[in-house]
């Protein structure tokens, strides 16, 4: 199959972490993403996508809206877009400068998969992007979004506090330095994860666009880029490790009742490279 056009961009790419301390781990991954539209134009029956992809409804890779945002079982496309826009809203006084907005994030492969991070672009009537939000998730259910505001006069780079307990490996306190940029067929995410002023995490994912058909989504599987439940495993796997390095563990605190924080205050510095980091050891 020929390239198609939909609101569906499929991306090929690696995912980096690195503990950094006393006890360091570094792993990569590669994986797939997609980047949907979540503001539709039209009945998505319409719709035409690859044969062994679909939207809302089984499929050897599919997406599915519930999943996200407030995670209600009736969910769809549009709700997402109102639900992250009205999250928009409560940080910036753009109450009406949202036109679009493009969720970045992973594809159930064969109806499992999960999303530790997924990222929100939201755009003005002029292409030009001014918001993005980090929707969080960890393995025992809890999500959490962090908006960034107003990125086109602040800046990609922000600091937001640690609001989620995220791994047994590290407490809930300290705060992030979140970052993401999408510029014409690639895009790039960096987490970094601060104790005390002190870089003890750091994770990043480069991503390049390929064509969405067929033929890419099967080579996937092949390569190992994409199989059912792949990174979910590969965090219990590399969470063995971590324990075999004798890691301290931390208990799991209560869920927390607020599912949104926002980004504090620019930063000006230049996110860490840590794929470099590792090369340069």
């Amino acid at each position: 199959m020929s390239t198609i056009s939909n609101p569906i961009k499929f991306f090929s790419g690696v995912i980096y972490h690195q503990r950094i301390g006393k006890i360091e781990h570094f792993f990569k991954n590669k994986i797939n993403a997609i980047l949907i539209n979540l503001k539709t134009k039209e009945d998505t029956n319409s719709e035409v996508f690859p044969y062994f992809f679909s939207i809302e409804k089984f499929n050897f890779l599919y997406w599915s809206s519930k999943d996200h945002g407030p995670r209600i079982n009736n969910l769809n496309r549009d709700g997402l877009y109102d639900f992250i826009k009205n999250l928009v809203i409560n940080s910036s006084k753009k109450r009406n400068e949202i036109d679009s907005i493009k969720l970045l994030t992973f594809p159930k492969i064969l109806g499992y998969g999960f999303n530790p991070l997924s990222v929100y672009f939201c755009y003005d009537a002029n292409h030009k992007l001014i918001h993005f939000v980090f929707e969080v998730r960890n393995t025992f259910g809890d999500m959490h979004h962090y908006v960034l505001d107003n990125v086109d006069k602040k800046g990609a780079n922000q600091e937001t506090k640690k609001k989620m307990f995220v791994s047994p490996f590290y407490e809930k306190k300290g705060h992030y330095n979140l970052y993401a940029n999408y510029t014409k067929n690639q895009i790039l995410t960096s987490v970094k994860y601060f104790i005390s002023n002190k870089l003890i995490f750091s994770a990043s994912m480069s991503l390049n666009e390929l064509e969405f058909n067929n033929k890419n989504i099967v080579s996937s599987i092949i390569t190992l880029k994409n199989f059912p439940g792949k990174i979910w495993i590969n965090i219990h796997l590399q969470a063995f490790f971590l324990w075999l390095k004798k890691v301290k563990l931390f208990k799991i605190p209560e869920e927390e009742t607020i599912k949104f924080s926002f980004g504090k205050k620019i930063l000006r510095n230049k996110t860490i490279d840590i794929t470099k980091r590792r090369k340069a050891k």
